[in-house]
């Protein structure tokens, strides 16, 4: 019987800590996040972030597979370098590589709640990334 009260503890705690506003707003964030990848990502990177999305069917060299960042990284999300990746602050090995560089791009449509110039806010494009770290395999 012990254990049954301490694995029902455990499950009591993890309840609170789905219940609390840090969880909401970090849920909330990845929500936001998703459906800015949806938009702006998955024609190339795929649906589920597998890469091969149908914008890719083409290009010389095929969008990577965005689910396994981590695994390649030592089990650790690297955020920062998505981050510079994706602003185009990185240089690329591959000259054909048809990534966007967002940082020139400046759409106002590629963040749904970008200034009136377009620029990216950092909330928009934190929770992006929030969104990639949780899609990780």
């Amino acid at each position: 019987m012990p254990r049954f009260s301490v694995a029902l503890a455990a499950v009591g705690l993890l309840g609170l800590t789905a219940c609390s506003p840090e969880y909401a707003q970090k849920r909330s964030a990845v929500k936001h996040g998703q459906l800015i990848y949806a938009k702006e990502c998955s024609q190339c990177h795929g649906v589920s972030g597998e890469g091969a999305g149908s914008a890719s069917l083409g290009l010389g060299t095929p969008a990577p597979d965005l689910v396994g960042l981590s695994a390649r990284n030592d089990g650790v999300f690297p955020r920062e370098f998505v981050r510079r990746f994706i602003l185009g602050l990185l240089e690329t090995d591959d000259p054909e590589a048809a990534m966007p560089q967002f940082a020139k791009v400046g759409l106002p449509h590629v963040y749904p709640q970008g200034g009136a110039d377009g620029e990216v806010l950092e909330a928009d494009f934190e929770d992006l990334l929030d969104y990639l770290a949780s899609i990780q395999e």
